[in-house]
């Protein structure tokens, strides 16, 4: 019996990724545990192996480059020598095609073909035939909401997780056409969003939507920090990873947090949390866009060990080949912008992080010490907190102690 070829979902709240290449051909011999395809999601491009063995046939609907496939969707079939490719779609989904699925598994449906935890294999609906987005059944569940109360606002009456959150509270969910005004058009280049892109700009407006910012800014004496990190560099001789800048501030930042914890604090659902660990994302500048990989237990490594892990996962996020452990459970986020000559800055807080840390650049100026005029060095720190979660003075004695520890670093 032919085997269906599916996307498999990778992170609870992965729907669609963008399919990049199959790594094997129509009519290859395919092994239990070799890779099949690859796709791009928001975190990085994944290598999705096979969980069975068999013939690999692709029909004329089977995903190019830049498709969007969603969970679930049949990409393919595995077949044993001889046997027919079945006539079924294998490809991307329609929109109308999938939202007319039932919304729970049927008896006999085939078992896919690749490692991963699965999902739904189509939007779920409710009663009345609206389809509703998976997030916004499990919220559903959460608040103990009917959805068949519910007015969903997306595309085609798409019931999303903001219609049930506004259901519970009573009132209408803003629709997207008053979220989203028509642009009037203008002549220019068109470029395609990619899913990196889309899920930036959605993390984005998620932060600014559903936290308070504060951004506090100070410049601290960077003295000590110059030289500490030119005394490694003249030990090291080439033989080890000198570690950055950024790596000693993080390595007092892990320590700072550990002793004002409300800074390393998230929201839970209705809920903050408190991790019991320190583990801080960094943000990494690349070609398709910013991502955030994460250092975990941060406090309890090493400065050498922070310094060889960091350069390790800032170079595999520059060819999207992090794995998606590797850029979730954050409590903290650091973004430097240093080596590119700014000072101080806004930096947007990592939802649902509490708060996040700008590095701005270190400059060599007169500075009064005493009775006295002398060069030395500066540097800039911004830091948004999230004030729905933490009070100003506590984040200010977070940053206060934090920019003690970079002037007496050793």
């Amino acid at each position: 019996m032919a085997i269906e070829v599916t996307l498999p979902r990778q992170g609870w709240s992965m729907e669609e990724a963008a399919f990049v290449e199959w790594i094997k051909k129509d009519g290859d011999e395919v092994k239990a545990g070799e890779p099949l395809f690859a796709v791009e999601t928001d975190k990085a491009v994944l290598e999705i192996e096979s969980l069975d063995g068999g013939i690999l046939r692709l029909t004329s609907k089977a995903p190019r480059k830049g498709d969007t496939v969603r969970v679930g969707d049949v990409l393919g079939y595995l077949v044993a020598a001889g046997e027919a490719v079945p006539t079924g779609k294998a490809g991307p989904q329609a929109e109308a095609e999938v939202s007319a699925q039932p919304s729970s598994p049927q008896v006999g449906t085939a078992v896919p073909a690749v490692r991963g935890r699965l999902g739904e294999a189509s939007l779920p609906q409710a009663a009345t035939g609206r389809p509703v987005s998976p997030r916004a059944a499990r919220r559903a569940m959460q608040e103990g909401v009917d959805l068949r109360s519910v007015q969903g606002t997306g595309k085609g009456g798409r019931v999303r997780e903001s219609d049930v959150v506004a259901a519970k509270q009573g009132k209408a969910a803003p629709t997207q056409a008053a979220s989203a005004p028509a642009i009037p058009p203008i002549p220019g280049r068109d470029e395609k969003v990619t899913t990196l892109r889309r899920t930036i700009a959605e993390r984005m407006h998620r932060s600014k939507t559903l936290t308070a910012p504060v951004t506090l800014t100070t410049r601290v004496d960077a003295g000590a920090l110059v030289k500490l990190r030119e005394g490694m560099k003249a030990k090291a001789k080439g033989k080890k990873t000198v570690p950055a800048y950024g790596d000693i501030i993080m390595r007092e930042v892990a320590q700072s947090l550990l002793e004002h914890p409300a800074l390393n604090a998230r929201w839970a659902d209705d809920h903050i949390r408190f991790p019991d660990f320190v583990n801080i994302g960094f943000a990494v500048d690349t070609e398709a866009g910013l991502v955030v990989p994460v250092v975990r237990d941060a406090a309890k490594l090493a400065l050498q060990e922070l310094a060889d892990l960091t350069r390790d996962l800032a170079e595999r996020a520059k060819v999207r080949r992090l794995s998606a452990e590797e850029m979730t459970g954050g409590t903290f986020t650091i973004t430097n912008l240093g080596m590119a000559g700014i000072d101080g800055f806004t930096p947007i807080i990592n939802w649902p992080e509490c708060a996040v840390l700008g590095i701005g650049r270190i400059t060599n100026e007169p500075v009064v010490k005493g009775a006295q005029v002398v060069i030395g060095d500066r540097l800039w720190l911004s830091l948004t907190f999230d004030h729905g979660i933490v009070d100003g003075a506590p984040a200010e004695r977070f940053l206060d102690a934090l920019g003690k520890k970079i002037e007496t670093v050793a």
